[in-house]
């Protein structure tokens, strides 16, 4: 008796699997994140400067976070005084009064959310319910930028309280091209060891440009040659198994670090 292989089954699941492969990487490839940037190309000292959260898969985009998306939003003086953020569009945000000269750090984290990639499409929720799934990944994504108001003087190394952090440990406004950037990055407030992708645009030409990107040893501790001056950004990943598989699959934490060379 000749066994009877049901051709039409095996194409279908091929099929689900082979779809399920391209979603996967392409998402993986052209996954969002969030990032920091002044809506002021040149701000100067004692004014509100204009802060917005941008949000893409490249960098810059026309796309931007709103308050209704966001954690808490702040700024941190280099004496670490805290400065709420406050609305002043539905995308651009100020310190209320303004600021004085000297540099700060801009903190934000973008509200965690379920978001599940089916064959079909991808859905804001966990994969319970769902059918043909590809991935679930519960987002964690957090952002800080280096502003610089008139001569840009003061530290920047504070650590905020992220869950994945990248902490400069040299003020950028104090930098040229071929000066190195050294960073510290923690994950739960332990060494983060791994790859950083780094990202800049020039002020003139806003057109994304990788740069080389580093790797942290195992204290946390890597550094990034300056290669030219624009806006830059760097970004940290990190991905772990979801505590209830039946529910997701990976915790996915993102931050990133942006600040501008001249």
């Amino acid at each position: 008796m000749h066994s009877r292989t049901n051709t039409p089954f095996i194409s279908r699941c091929f099929l689900v699997a082979f779809l399920a492969m391209l979603l996967l990487c392409a998402g993986e490839a052209r996954a969002h994140y969030p990032w920091v940037e002044m809506a002021d190309s040149a701000p100067g000292a004692k004014n509100a400067p204009r802060i917005r959260f941008g949000w893409g898969h490249t960098f810059p985009s026309e796309n931007f976070l709103g308050g209704d998306d966001l954690e808490e939003s702040f700024l941190l003086s280099a004496t670490g005084a805290k400065i709420a953020l406050q609305p002043s569009t539905a995308t651009e945000f100020v310190a209320p009064g303004g600021l004085a000269g000297g540099t700060y750090l801009v903190a934000a984290q973008r509200k965690a959310s379920f978001y599940t990639k089916t064959v079909d499409g991808g859905k804001r929720q966990c994969k319970n319910g769902l059918d043909n799934v590809v991935k679930c990944s519960w987002s964690t994504m957090s952002m800080k930028g280096v502003v610089s108001l008139g001569a840009g003087k003061g530290a920047v190394d504070q650590a905020v309280g992220h869950p994945l952090e990248i902490i400069p440990l040299a003020n950028p406004a104090r930098l040229k091209v071929g000066d190195m950037l050294p960073v510290r990055v923690l994950f739960r407030g332990k060494p983060y060891s791994g790859e950083i992708a780094a990202l800049y645009h020039t002020l003139a030409e806003k057109k994304e440009t990788p740069a080389d990107p580093f790797t942290t040893d195992a204290n946390g501790w890597g550094s990034l040659r300056i290669a030219s001056p624009g806006v830059w950004l760097l970004k940290a990943q990190h991905a772990l198994p979801f505590v209830r598989p039946e529910e997701c699959d990976v915790e996915s934490y993102v931050a990133t670090l942006s600040f501008t060379i001249r």
